[in-house]
């Protein structure tokens, strides 16, 4: 085995393999056992902790399978967008297991194939985070006193304060829920009746003249992803509010995992998330 250029220190590691360094930090899963072997000269060793795909192999565990480069899950191969999501929380130093895992199963259990088809072009958009239960985190712009942009009375709301106009009170901490029936499922449908999740840049557009909320949602509640607004938008039936964040650039979450939150759920400050709106007017048939 051939020698490599590399330098260690007590908080990062670096090889020089086929002309590229590899940096790793101590925040890093394999930062330890990478440094290791490159102290002791072993770096076949060093390198294979460089393999996404061998480090695939070793977290499978028997829920996740590796074979000839697709990735399955009790069987069950899963969509590109989904392996992307795998090897990007990989490469950012995630021990994976319990994270990814549930957000596998939390994404099968949505009764719906489009939804779930649909779900992987909102995902792909930034690369949204998901957090330690599996849910993915987004955001949501709603009135200065926390009520939802527009409003639908025939909308069946089954967690949440709703006033006369059909608006939805949204404070941090609360569950917002409505019946799935009451979610447009068609994407052709730009503007239409459901609880909205988006990105970053979408949703603060909607905050410029109110609040800019941080929520999370199941996998298994995404009902659509509609076609317009190069999908930073999409509908579901049930979310969390985790808390208010700042209009600004620097509070978008550009991290793959979300581990923690403020405002009783904690939070970790390196990370961001994205959620946003429609830039359209607000219609009635609409609730946000």
């Amino acid at each position: 085995m051939a020698n490599y250029p590399y330098i260690v220190s007590e908080d990062t590691a670096t090889l020089l393999y086929e002309g590229k360094p590899y940096t790793l930090n101590s925040s890093h899963a394999n930062f330890a056992p990478f440094k290791s072997a490159l102290v002791i000269g072993d770096f076949e060793t060093a390198i294979n902790y460089l393999d996404i795909k061998k480090q695939i192999k070793e977290f499978a565990d028997g829920e996740l399978k590796v074979e000839n480069g697709s990735v399955y899950y009790y069987g069950t191969q899963l969509h590109g967008k989904v392996v992307d999501k795998l090897l990007e929380l990989l490469e950012s130093g995630l021990k994976l297991g319990s994270p990814f895992v549930k957000f596998v199963k939390n994404l099968l259990d949505n009764p719906s194939n489009n939804s779930v088809e649909e779900l992987y072009d909102f995902l792909s958009y930034k690369s949204l985070p998901i957090d330690d239960d599996g849910y993915v985190v987004g955001y949501k712009g709603v009135c200065s006193d926390g009520w939802s942009k527009s409003g639908n009375l025939q909308t069946i709301v089954l967690q949440g304060e709703v006033n006369d106009r059909g608006q939805i009170k949204n404070n941090v901490g609360d569950t917002i829920e409505v019946q799935r029936r009451s979610v447009d499922d068609n994407r052709q449908n730009q503007c239409s009746h459901g609880l909205h999740i988006g990105s970053f840049d979408y949703a603060k557009s909607w905050a410029s003249d109110g609040q800019l909320l941080l929520v999370r949602f199941n996998p298994m509640d995404a009902v659509s992803v509609p076609q317009d607004s190069e999908c930073q938008k999409l509908r579901v039936c049930k979310y969390e509010i985790l808390e208010e964040v700042e209009v600004e650039d620097d509070s978008e979450i550009t991290e793959p995992y979300y581990g923690v939150y403020t405002n009783g759920f904690g939070q970790d400050e390196d990370n961001d998330y994205d959620e946003d709106y429609d830039e359209e007017e607000e219609y009635e048939d609409e609730e946000y």
